[in-house]
This record gives structure tokens, C-alpha cells and sequence, in this order.
């Protein structure tokens, strides 16, 4: 068989060597056996069908890719749109995690050290300038929020770098992951002008933020003379907005103020008398706490 198969694409040639690196770029190539040597293909002689049934009769050489070579074709893919890299894990999810860092001058090395000291096993880690790049977290490890936030804590304590983080969502990878990818950047983007002061971003996180920017001037006005009173009381603003963002559990808001349960249940009463707005209801919650976002923000 080996040798209709030399003789039926002209340009195929036998050695007993395993190919080199040119040659894969311009052959398929197959392990005959053990004893007999390796025979090449030229890929633009091949048809996909011809290729598919050769992989069932012997063994299609695919080199390992290192993970500089892996990162360059994610990259390309990514932000480019290239072919959909192959995985070898069963599950096709992904999540994306974009970064910035800033501070004093680092060489790369140590910076990609201490992110590839960070990331699980099987990450990939992608540059796209010397400030900013990806994570690509894959085999359905996913490291949590807190962990990125640990991270960015320990970096700029040990390295004197600062670094943010953006958590994009899990995405299946196919032809639409670059597109999502790109509208994840753009959210990653007004984030980082929207909440400087944070280390980790998420969708969630940012969207409260943009939702205020786009406020006209009449709605602004309406906000700060409904919470007024968040001007004058900075405490009562900080109790409020941690309120909220415990979930309304007031143990827990206690704790992280350092004040007693009554004293947490006097400030959110006088709030309620003081604005009208009753922090049982949904609705209420929600506008209350778009008003903490714009106070605590500075943007008042």
C-alpha cells in the first residue's frame, strides 16, 4: 500500500527521519511502523477526504505545540478571527480574563513569572502589549473572584505593580467566541474609567457604573435632591450602600461597619424617614443603590 500511495501523489517522498520543521509545513506525514520509516504528503495534493480515511490507516504526525506557539494561534484567533483553535478536553468552555498592569518598570519576565506562577494548570497566557493581555482559563478551571483580588493585592505589595482584572463570562468555543470577546473588551475598557479604584471587574460590577454615566442632567438633579442627604452624611451613605451589598443581611453589615445591630437599624430608619425610600422594596433597592454608586463614586 505504502507504495501506490508514493506513486499515486507524485510529490510524496519516504525517509526514514522524523520530518523536520519545514517539511511540516508543507507535508502531512505518517509513521509507517516502528522499523519503516515516515512518508510525506504534500498538503496541497491531499483532499480533506483522501486525508481523513490515511488518519484511520496510519498514524498523522502532530507535533506538540509549545505554549509560545499556542498563545500566538489563540491570539490570532481572539482578537483577529482566525480558525477556532482544537482543544484536547472533552468540554469546549472557556472564560476569558483580561488584565492591565501599570507601576514601576518591570522586566516581562518577572511579570509573567508571577502570572504563570498564578494561573491553573492548562491556562493560557496571552500578551497584547507590554501593559495589557489575556488569560484563558480552559478544562473548566476557573480560578473565583477573591483569588484574582489576592493576586492584585499580593503583586503590588511584593512586585509594586499594580494589576486589574476583568472576569469575562464562560463562553463556548466556536466562530462567535472573538466577537463576544471584543464586546468583554469594551465593557473591560469603561470599567477601568468608570471604577478606577477596583482591582477586579466583572459585567456585573461595571454595569450599575455605566447606567449613571448615561443619566441626562434632569435625571441627575432628580438623584441628588432625592439623596441629598448622602452629602451631608458620608457614614450613612457607607452603611447604606454596605447594606445593599450584603444583601440586606444585617448581621453581616454589622460585622464589616464594626457597630452594633441597633445602631445599623437606627441609621437605615433615619435614611428611609429622611428620603422616602423603604430598602424592603425591590425597586427601592435598586434606584438607592444606583444613588450610593453615584456618591461614593464622586461623581455628585
Amino acid at each position: 500500500m505504502k507504495n501506490k500511495l508514493l506513486s499515486y501523489f507524485h510529490h510524496s517522498i519516504e525517509q526514514t527521519s522524523p520530518p523536520t520543521t519545514s517539511q511540516l509545513d508543507l507535508f502531512y506525514w505518517f509513521k509507517l511502523g516502528e522499523q519503516e520509516g515516515w512518508f510525506g504528503i504534500p498538503k496541497d495534493e491531499i483532499q480533506e477526504e483522501q486525508l481523513d480515511l490515511l488518519k484511520n490507516l496510519f498514524d498523522l504526525f502532530l507535533p506538540e505545540e509549545n505554549n509560545e506557539q499556542k498563545e500566538l494561534r489563540w491570539s490570532q484567533f481572539l482578537y483577529f478571527h482566525d480558525k477556532v483553535p482544537k482543544t484536547n478536553t472533552e468540554t469546549s468552555i472557556i472564560r476569558i480574563i483580561q488584565f492591565r498592569i501599570s507601576g514601576q518598570a518591570l522586566e516581562k519576565r518577572q511579570i509573567e513569572a508571577a502570572f504563570r506562577g498564578f494561573i491553573p494548570p492548562g491556562s493560557l497566557l496571552i500578551w497584547k502589549n507590554e501593559h495589557e493581555g489575556l488569560i484563558v482559563e480552559r478544562n473548566q478551571q476557573f480560578l473565583p473572584e477573591e483569588e484574582y483580588d489576592s493576586f492584585a493585592s499580593a503583586v503590588q505589595t511584593d512586585l509594586y505593580f499594580t494589576a486589574t482584572f476583568f472576569i469575562g463570562k464562560e463562553l463556548e468555543l466556536n466562530e462567535e467566541t472573538p466577537s463576544l470577546f471584543a464586546k468583554e473588551r469594551i465593557i473591560f475598557s469603561n470599567g477601568l474609567h468608570a471604577i478606577p479604584s477596583q482591582r477586579v471587574l466583572t459585567f456585573e460590577k461595571v454595569l450599575p457604573y455605566l447606567f449613571i454615566q448615561r443619566l441626562s442632567d434632569d435625571e441627575l438633579a432628580l438623584f441628588k435632591h432625592w439623596f441629598s442627604i448622602f452629602s451631608e452624611d458620608k457614614e450613612l451613605l457607607l452603611t447604606i450602600q454596605t447594606f445593599i451589598e450584603n444583601n440586606g443581611h444585617s448581621t453581616n453589615t454589622a460585622k464589616q461597619l464594626f457597630i452594633h445591630r441597633n445602631t445599623l437599624q437606627y441609621r437605615l430608619d433615619k435614611f428611609s424617614e429622611k428620603t422616602g425610600f423603604h430598602l424592603r422594596e425591590q425597586n427601592s433597592l435598586l434606584t438607592v443603590y444606583l444613588a450610593c454608586l453615584l456618591y461614593s463614586n464622586g461623581k455628585n
